[in-house]
């Protein structure tokens, strides 16, 4: 049997632990299993409902405890009949069974005498139990140096107090509410129901849910765009809703599938962890079936049913209009699929997966042992202490360990996750929630293991032992590196995204609508500045230049003929109109003088597709033409303003930044000041994330082109004509400069952004 909790010794340390005489309690009910190539005993608890697994030695020592013998005369019983268990293992044992209130401690005059009481566990405290223990093979023996009686005494005090701490704390995090008799509702729900079960529904729910798949697969894009929109907070009330009746269904799936089996149904109720509604049910007696199919297919009944609702969710949403309707289907299909998923089926968290696959690998109690080998294993590492012996064995025992510490990592990611939501939600109240879960799921079970490695051993006088110098010197190591990364400047550096331009290039754009008559020059042609590079033609605006013309001349004549008449209001008039005409006039021929167009500077024509403009109408802005330098380029470095205050401290040192553009290509360049003003413009079509570049863009009111989501500062940092001829316009890359922020601001910064 497995054993999670220490060991107290019997009181009085005059007695003889062999002399002692145990009594296995009469509510446990044994029932023989085979599993793989031996068999296995389950024990039920009828008081508390729970089960436990021994093996055949334990079964066998067990049988022996029947409150006649002593653990003397069981241990020499045990030999006779080949199970070499020691002295030490028969006690160990015995301590296991009491803990756990399986057995019962008989006096001189055979009454039953109350054993103390146990710790629990942070993960009992938290309001997880174990429903099944195992253990092939017996402890050989206690691993850690041996107690004085006034050490285990301090001992037991401590433990006690911690597992009232732990489970004072673990009632406000979380409340289980038992609301009705599940085997009831079970009774009722299995006529209409129980055929889901059976082998016909199972082949259909297989071809349900494939084709529900393949719908959101070859859908991927559509379907995507619709579930991002359950962060629109006007439907949290609906996916709330709808989140408490998909679990409804999962639990009543779990209930109806135990009575298709014939096993009864405990209570149905409500658990709010971290104040969130969750609903259960008790199926704890499946574990009284023999076949292993029947107990996996109650464990993931829920998620059978589940996914059968997501799949339905996704065929509807294929077929319905665009509208609520089908937006609905796709959160009925996100919170009944890959939440469920995620969530119920995942085997690191201790729900319907995790007792799938325990029971599948036929290693129960999987959660315990694993953690109690990374526990040892983490002790052995860092205190040398001996690794106890694993009931465990072969590969069994590695995945166990393997599977502990993903199941640690994972949860402590999660219950970060779930904490933090909680604290931002609920404002004083959810830090408040967040500071006692913190303090349950961490600071109180780190303090009483390092309390259990401080009292390991007995110190001499005033000279620590070498646990507690280990101790010490481990908890140094660890608040220094805290220190370092919650109060030191990073030793990584930050990257700011920059792109390769020409210096001073001219780009050549449509001054009006027009056509292109005539084209000077071909790409790589080397141009002076005042080149005529291209003429275009717009006969529209010729001839209204020469109404306008027209209408100026008629205008003058009007003013001088009134001014004869000696009618001058009439003459001022006439001549402020001629005026008018005057410089709209001007302005089309300014127009037309644009319209051929000439180098602003020396270089090279290096647009590709001259020959192509030829005759072409373009429209007013049209990037024609660009004339540049190859052998004057620069970066043009973007800057967010989180970075501002790092980027300005680098610049004034004078550093010199390392740049790695995409292709392989590394260069150095001076670091420039920052030009004065941010700008929400896209400073270069290839930054914009849209193409692939790092800047996230989006489109314009009231307009087709991009704009930056977040405002960015810039810095142009100038390359020598060696550098500028080794790059290409257009790439981009990462500058990196050194970073102002501690290792653990980056981090938070770095998961805030996601």
């Amino acid at each position: 049997m497995d054993d999670q909790t220490n060991h107290s010794t019997p009181d009085g340390a005059s007695v003889d632990p062999l002399s002692v005489v145990v009594q296995v309690d009469p509510a446990l009910e044994f029932s023989s299993r085979g599993q793989g190539t031996q068999t296995v005993y389950v024990a039920n608890d009828r008081r508390t409902g729970k089960f436990y697994r021994f093996g055949a030695r334990e079964y066998h020592a067990v049988t022996l405890m029947d409150g006649e013998r002593t653990l003397g005369v069981i241990c020499r019983q045990l030999q006779r009949d080949g199970v070499l268990w020691s002295e030490v293992d028969v006690i160990a044992f015995a301590k296991e069974l009491t803990q756990h209130r399986l057995a019962m401690v008989l006096t001189a005059d055979r009454q039953a005498r109350p054993t103390g009481q146990t710790s629990q566990s942070a993960d009992q405290a938290a309001g997880e139990t174990d429903t099944a223990n195992s253990e092939s093979e017996p402890v050989a023996g206690e691993s850690a140096p041996a107690k004085t009686a006034s050490a285990k005494t301090a001992s037991a005090g401590a433990k006690r107090w911690g597992g009232m701490a732990l489970r004072t704390f673990g009632g406000l995090l979380t409340q289980r509410f038992p609301l009705a008799d599940g085997d009831r509702i079970a009774t009722k729900l299995l006529p209409g129901f129980g055929f889901l079960f059976g082998i016909p529904a199972m082949v259909a729910w297989a071809v349900l849910v494939g084709a529900g798949v393949g719908v959101v697969w070859s859908n991927a894009d559509a379907f995507s765009a619709e579930v991002r929109r359950v962060f629109d907070q006007q439907l949290w009330l609906v996916l709330a809703v709808m989140w408490c009746v998909l679990k409804l269904v999962h639990e009543c799936g779990h209930a109806v599938c135990a009575k298709f089996h014939g096993v009864r149904v405990g209570r149905m109720g409500i658990m709010f962890f971290l104040f969130a509604p969750l609903a259960y049910v008790d199926v704890t007696d499946a574990w009284k079936l023999v076949r292993r199919r029947d107990r996996v297919q109650i464990a993931l009944a829920g998620v059978y049913v589940e996914l059968a609702i997501g799949a339905v969710a996704a065929l509807l949403w294929w077929f319905c209009p665009v509208g609520f309707t089908k937006h609905l289907a796709a959160q009925v299909f996100l919170v009944a699929g890959p939440a469920t998923l995620l969530v119920n089926a995942n085997p690191l968290l201790r729900l319907d997966g995790y007792y799938v696959l325990s029971d599948l690998l036929e290693i129960p109690n999987l959660r315990a042992h694993g953690r109690k080998r990374l526990g040892a294993m983490i002790e052995a590492l860092l205190f040398r202490i001996p690794m106890p012996e694993s009931p465990l064995t072969g590969w069994r025992r590695d995945f166990a360990g393997i599977h502990a510490l993903c199941s640690v990592v994972f949860q402590i990611v999660w219950m970060s996750g779930l904490v933090f939501a909680v604290a931002t939600w609920a404002k004083g109240f959810g830090i408040l929630i967040a500071v006692i879960a913190a303090m349950m799921w961490g600071v109180l079970p780190l303090l009483r293991w390092m309390y259990k490695i401080w009292t390991l051993e007995p110190r001499t006088g005033l000279v620590l032992n070498f646990y507690q110098r280990r101790l010490i010197g481990i908890c140094t190591v660890v608040y220094l590196g805290v220190q370092y990364a919650t109060v030191q400047s990073s030793p990584l550096a930050r990257r700011v995204p920059v792109v390769v331009q020409f210096q001073e290039e001219q780009i050549a754009r449509a001054p009006v609508d027009a056509f292109v008559t005539s084209v000077f020059v071909r790409c790589g042609d080397r141009v002076e500045r005042g080149t005529l590079l291209l003429e275009l033609e717009k006969p529209e605006l010729v001839l209204q230049r020469d109404q306008l013309m027209d209408q100026r001349d008629v205008e003058l004549a009007k003013a001088i003929q009134y001014r004869q008449r000696s009618e001058l209001a009439l003459s001022k008039v006439a001549q402020q109109n001629a005026e008018s005409l005057a410089r709209r006039l001007a302005e089309i021929d300014e127009q037309i003088d644009s319209m051929r167009i000439v180098a602003t500077r020396a270089g090279k024509i290096t647009t590709p597709a001259t020959n192509q403009l030829l005759g072409r109408y373009v429209q007013q802005g049209e990037e024609l033409l660009r004339v540049s330098d190859p052998q004057e380029k620069e970066i043009l470095a973007i800057v967010a303003e989180d970075t501002l205050e790092a980027y300005n401290k680098a610049s004034a040192s004078k550093q010199v930044a390392s740049i790695r553009l995409r292709g392989g290509v590394s260069i150095t360049a001076p670091l420039q000041d920052l030009q004065p003003s941010a700008s929400r413009s896209l400073p270069h079509p290839a930054l914009a994330a849209t193409v692939g570049g790092p800047l996230a863009v989006q489109m314009r009111q009231q307009s087709e082109s991009n704009e930056l989501v977040h405002p960015q500062l810039r810095s142009v940092l100038p390359l020598d004509p060696l550098t500028s001829l080794a790059v290409q316009s257009g790439q981009i890359g990462r500058l990196t400069i050194p970073d102002d922020r501690s290792l653990v601001s980056r981090i938070w910064d770095h998961l805030q952004s996601r």
